[in-house]
């Protein structure tokens, strides 16, 4: 399952204050076939990163994906600078195998 397409799509939503560096790059670059947490990046993956790298709206893109995946499968692709297998574990560490439920969700 594919969330949002990448970073410059969520702009319109809430917005950070910058441009997104992924504006208007390809989508399918921010969902490569992912690698393992114990292994290196992918070459696809490292080509993601090296856009997330500079981009000035990166901790939110991060922290907008982790609080918005429910669930750690539902964390994919490469965001906020960081790859699949590394926002899983972050995922897990902060809210174990499902994120906490959000005020007013399900209403």
């Amino acid at each position: 399952m594919k969330l949002s397409t990448n970073a410059a799509e969520l702009v319109a939503d809430r917005g950070p204050a910058g441009v997104p560096a992924c504006t208007g790059m390809d989508p399918d670059l921010f969902h490569p076939h992912p690698s393992e947490p114990r292994n290196r990046p992918t070459a696809a993956e490292r080509e993601a990163l090296a856009v997330c790298a500079g981009c000035p709206v990166r901790d939110w893109c991060l922290e907008r994906d982790l609080t918005e995946c429910p669930t750690t499968y539902q964390v994919v692709g490469v965001r906020g600078g960081m790859r699949q297998a590394d926002r899983r574990a972050l995922h897990v560490q902060r809210f174990g195998v499902r994120a906490p439920r959000r005020a007013g969700a399900g209403r």
